[in-house]
């Protein structure tokens, strides 16, 4: 495909106190300001569309339901620091973060599984921030399906080798993992993705956190134990190559969320710093005895079984109830349960989206997306 007949799905945000305005295929979001443009950003990320049918798909309501989270988890992000630095005026809180009052985003899909279609060089890879794996109806362990084969072969030779910044979302989640699965180039890969023994999930369900992910999804500045976000899936990871860590998962599905390292030796690092870090002791001047040189190591990609994407406006009126009613016609959930997580979710959708979308913060801040 050419970029010029490619899907693209963007929208400004515009802080503070504006409202922000969208444009879909390739439309020029730059008319969109209206402010000074030194206070400006874009965050250009493409996705790779693993489903094209409904309820989940056709991939242009899959890349706005990403677009409406990642604009929903900004707002929310520059909310919050205008609310614990309230000694500053709104200017200073955004210059320390950067100066950025304006942020442009823009999601360019690329379509996996009806055309095999993905960058064609690295300098195409590089051209983008980040990289988006969505969910799917298919399985990640039906390998001799050949798009599904060839995901994982980009995930394993492009986005692993690459370090490239990655997200990846239920059947991205069990992809990521079941891509370094045994392959015969190296033993210690053992990631795996199976159907969940005990059933299909779908509704709120809470991920209790490891000390991990409590760092990462948290940053550590939380005594928070879990994370409550909707679910709708019959697959899930069993187990991860040797470079990943979990960062927190339940009794039925352990390992609902992980972080990936260019190796096991970058793996370890991470997890000596932030040991190191979690009992330093400070110095005279108040500061942790760090030394000047030290880079602190940081996971390339972070996947998770939950859908936070749900919590958009497209995400829950549309994807996630149709989602969950096909799953019911389906014989994967009763009547009973379909109208239980319906209303479970109406009910409790202010603590749902809030994890969501701080979940989305904490992947974008280590990122750098914003």
């Amino acid at each position: 495909m050419t970029s010029k007949d490619r899907i693209i799905v963007s929208k400004t945000v515009l802080l503070p106190n504006s409202t922000s305005c969208s444009a879909d295929d390739g439309a020029d979001a730059s008319m969109c300001h209206s402010a000074d443009s030194s206070k400006s950003k874009s965050l250009n990320l493409m996705m790779i569309s693993c489903e094209e049918n409904p309820p989940y798909g056709p991939s242009k309501d899959t890349a706005i339901m990403f677009l409406e989270l990642l604009c929903q988890a900004y707002e929310r992000k520059c909310s919050l620091l205008s609310t614990t630095v309230s000694e500053m005026s709104r200017e200073q809180q955004m210059a320390n973060n950067g100066g950025d009052t304006i942020l442009t985003i823009s999601i360019t899909v690329y379509h996996a599984q009806s055309k095999n279609d993905y960058p064609l060089t690295s300098s195409e890879w590089s051209s983008y921030d980040g990289v988006l794996i969505p969910g799917s109806l298919s399985a990640a362990y039906d390998t001799h399906i050949e798009w599904i084969e060839k995901l994982q072969s980009v995930i394993r030779n492009d986005i692993h080798k690459m370090r490239l910044k990655t997200m990846g979302v239920c059947f991205g989640h069990q992809c990521f993992a079941h891509a370094f699965g045994t392959h015969g180039e190296d033993g210690g890969r053992e990631g795996r993705a199976i159907k969940c023994p005990t059933g299909a999930k779908a509704g709120k369900i809470s991920l209790s956190f490891t000390q991990f992910g409590q760092l990462l999804l948290l940053d550590g500045n939380s005594d928070k134990s879990n994370m409550e976000m909707l679910y709708t899936h019959g697959d899930m990871v069993h187990s991860l190559p040797e470079f990943a860590i979990s960062l927190g998962g339940n009794a039925n599905v352990p390992i609902e969320a992980c972080a990936y390292f260019s190796s096991k030796e970058e793996k370890i690092l991470f997890q000596k710093q932030q040991q190191r870090q979690t009992t330093m002791p400070t110095n005279a001047n108040g500061d942790d005895n760090k030394t000047e040189t030290s880079t602190t190591v940081r996971p390339y990609a972070f996947t998770f079984q939950a859908h936070p994407e749900y919590i958009s406006p497209t995400g829950f009126n549309v994807n996630y109830l149709n989602t969950v009613k096909v799953m019911e016609d389906r014989g994967y959930i009763t009547q009973q349960l379909l109208e239980e997580v319906c209303e479970d979710a109406r009910v409790n959708f202010e603590k749902v989206q809030g994890d969501s979308l701080d979940a989305m913060i904490a992947v974008a801040t280590t990122f750098g997306w914003f």
